[in-house]
């Protein structure tokens, strides 16, 4: 059996799974940020352009 082909094995093994664990964090951070900026978004609408809406409602057809 061939040691340097297990030994190059192991390590292609072990950096698929790096790449898999750097790949999982930046998608973490994507979303974190998207979460952020979305609240930010919401805190900054003027909620108080819509004091009125739904306050009136047209019983005539």
């Amino acid at each position: 059996m061939d040691y340097m082909s297990i030994a190059a094995m192991s390590v292609g093994l072990h950096q698929q799974e790096l790449d898999m664990q750097v790949g999982t964090s930046v998608l973490k951070m994507a979303m974190d940020t998207s979460e952020t900026a979305m609240l930010d978004m919401l805190e900054t609408i003027d909620v108080s352009a819509l004091t009125g809406v739904g306050g009136n409602i047209d019983i005539l057809a």
